[in-house]
């Protein structure tokens, strides 16, 4: 079992959630969905403000709220890990990005902020105190990868290089991994081809499951669509949509890939 009670290294994706509608049963029915698909255990909130912990295994592994006013559908937040959340704004806009709001300062808890790369990807920043961000992650239930989608691969690997000090691997000429000073892998940058023209681009959250196959149809029966499902050498995936319109993927990870 993976997990972990210290803070994440700065530039490491640590977090992610989701964001529904209040009206129509959308958080009802989200943490209904994430419950049974993953196993989680949500803690409920009392009224539409609560921010609701997801748990595995009893270790946080994701969040949900309810959104706050904004149009857009409901989609999966990647959050970047911090030392310093001021330092990493004033980054963020010193490569070409854009700080879409003030610090959010959570007592006890930890600070936030969202932020957009040069091409549209949305992204947020958490320096973590009570809640470090993952306390589980590779193991199934939990994320086991994030992706960046992009038109633009290498002014993608440009801006977060400049913001997270990141180096990569490439993958031949439509994939880069994207590796912290210190060497160690934390995400993957993919120029995507097949996006659609209205799609943006987005950071993609991978959830680790025992079986692709199975998963799939659990959340199919679920109310969720199968958009594609493809073996990678990470192990066979499927590209999920939620019935609120989040997509996502579930991958069975084969634990000798990279061997």
């Amino acid at each position: 079992m993976t997990t972990r009670t210290t803070p994440w290294p700065a530039g490491t994706p640590c977090w992610v959630d989701c964001a529904f509608e209040p009206a129509h049963r959308g958080m009802h029915h989200a943490q209904d969905f994430y419950e049974k698909l993953f196993g989680w255990d949500v803690l409920r909130g009392t009224d539409d403000q609560d921010y609701r912990v997801c748990r595995k295994d009893d270790l946080p592994v994701a969040g949900l709220e309810h959104k706050n006013g904004s149009d857009a559908p409901p989609f999966w937040t990647t959050y970047f890990a911090t030392d310093d959340i001021t330092a990493s704004c004033a980054a963020v806009t010193a490569a070409g990005g854009r700080v879409l709001t003030e610090v959010i300062d959570i007592e006890g808890v930890g600070h936030s902020a969202y932020c957009s790369d040069p091409t549209g990807a949305f992204f947020g920043l958490w320096q973590g105190e009570g809640l470090i961000g993952f306390g589980l992650v590779n193991e199934p239930g939990s994320v086991a990868w994030n992706d960046l989608l992009t038109r633009d691969l290498e002014g993608s690997k440009a801006f977060y290089r400049n913001v997270f000090g990141y180096s990569y691997d490439d993958r031949g000429d439509s994939y880069a991994v994207a590796k912290l000073p210190t060497g160690e892998v934390v995400a993957g940058i993919h120029q995507a081809g097949q996006l659609p023209e209205d799609a943006p681009p987005s950071w993609l959250v991978h959830f680790a499951v025992a079986d692709r196959d199975s998963s799939a149809q659990i959340a199919q029966e679920l109310g969720a669509a199968i958009l594609m499902t493809l073996d990678t050498p990470f192990g066979p995936e499927a590209v999920l949509q939620g019935r609120h319109s989040e997509v996502f993927t579930v991958i069975a990870m084969d634990d000798t890939a990279g061997e």
